[in-house]
């Protein structure tokens, strides 16, 4: 019996391709602007939901969870404030400080605003400058230089203190610091640093001066104890101390029947013998 080969039906097989070819671009097919519409569509979309959750802050309370977590992790490990250290307070009010540091016992360290709590401390009233380091694991140091109280201001009817800028002290009460030198008028406050400095080179007279009064921008008038009116030049001021140094310890002066003294001549001095006033009235006065 004879043997048959079969041949491959190509035809058929090319036939059956294009057909499967024919289905596959029968489909739907979408044009330019129907893809670019979608494609806005689904940017929308994506904009509506970032929008949604921004309003609902659901991404800051997603990162304050995050945040939240990772410092009571950092606590759990040692991380958490147990000493707060004040260097430099004297006059600053307790409470008002650790209101400003706004740090508590065991709260994490890493929570701890080093720059939000400088801001708060240098608001308060006698804060002239703070430092404030974070010692890793768990301590703080405040490192404070407060403003100094140098005289008492009277001016305007009112006594006020002020420091060594000779900016007033808010917190201070003029009653609380009565040891602190009179100063009068007001271009006193800009010269009292220089005058108490020139003080402390005469303690007699420091210690005899009841209240020191700027006359104009030029100079200083003096009243010592006990009602006693020294007129001081306007150069040559210590060549002046020396003399009152020596008429209050040598020549008693003060034990004198004397009104007023006068010292703004180099020459000479002028004293006027009179009855001293019952209570002294001080204020600014003119040459």
């Amino acid at each position: 019996m004879p043997r048959v080969i079969k041949k491959p039906l190509r035809g058929s097989v090319r036939q059956n391709t294009a057909n499967r070819r024919l289905e596959e671009n029968t489909g739907p097919r979408f044009g330019f602007g129907a893809r670019l519409a979608f494609m806005v569509l689904v940017a929308l979309a994506i904009l509506s939901f970032f929008s949604w959750s921004w309003s609902n802050r659901w991404p800051h309370r997603l990162l304050d969870s995050i945040k939240a977590q990772t410092l009571n992790a950092t606590k759990t490990i040692g991380f958490a404030v147990t000493d707060v250290t004040v260097e430099g307070r004297h006059y600053t009010d307790r409470g008002a400080l650790l209101a400003a540091l706004g740090v508590k016992a065991g709260s994490p360290t890493f929570s701890f605003d080093p720059q939000a709590s400088y801001d708060k401390i240098m608001a308060l009233p006698w804060t002239g400058s703070v430092s404030i380091i974070r010692s890793l694991p768990a301590k703080i140091i405040i490192r404070l230089q407060e403003r100094q109280p140098i005289a008492r201001w009277q001016h305007d009817d009112k006594t006020i203190v002020i420091d060594t800028d000779g900016r007033e002290l808010t917190a201070a009460k003029a009653e609380e610091f009565a040891n602190l030198p009179l100063v009068v008028g007001n271009a006193a406050p800009e010269q009292t640093q220089s005058l108490l400095a020139l003080l402390r080179d005469y303690p007699v007279v420091a210690r005899a001066l009841k209240a020191a009064v700027r006359v104009g921008q030029r100079r200083w008038n003096f009243y010592v104890h006990p009602n006693l009116l020294i007129r001081m030049p306007e150069h040559e001021i210590d060549v002046a101390m020396k003399k009152l140094t020596q008429l209050i310890e040598e020549q008693k002066v003060l034990d004198r029947n004397v009104v007023a003294i006068d010292l703004r001549f180099p020459d000479r001095m002028v004293i006027e013998p009179g009855q001293q006033p019952a209570s002294p009235r001080y204020g600014e006065t003119s040459e």
